[in-house]
């Protein structure tokens, strides 16, 4: 399964979040790009895809917002609508907000027209 991993490049935690994550998933047989939110110079096709995943940060004072750039990334990406995805998201340091910023994520996705199969918060490496 060819499967494209989708994160904010800050902060760096999230990033070697989503390379363990690549990993994880290489051993298993599947085939993995990494894309990097506002690294790309166009917009892709997520047609390519079997399976993608996109991870953020959770912004504000409980952690329950997610950045405007990644639904604007979202918006930019063509063939979006009915691709299988999973939201993971990094858990703020207070995490009052976390369940409510990674549903908002998910809605995000949702709202892309993606269809969400699977979330998860993360606190590093390890939950990956």
């Amino acid at each position: 399964m060819k499967v494209a991993i989708m994160y904010a490049p800050m902060p760096q935690s999230l990033e070697q979040s989503a390379r363990a994550l690549g990993r994880a998933l290489e051993e298993n047989g599947h085939r993995v790009e990494y894309l990097p939110m506002g690294k790309n110079d166009r917009p892709r096709s997520m047609k390519t895809y079997d399976f993608f995943y996109l991870g953020s940060v959770a912004e504000g004072v409980f952690g329950s917002k997610i950045p405007a750039a990644v639904a604007e990334y979202l918006k930019q990406l063509r063939g979006v609508e009915g691709t299988k995805s999973a939201a993971f998201l990094m858990k703020s340091a207070l995490g009052l907000g976390n369940a409510k910023g990674l549903r908002r994520l998910m809605g995000v996705l949702e709202s892309a027209g993606a269809m969400v199969m699977d979330f998860q918060l993360i606190g590093g490496q390890a939950d990956c």
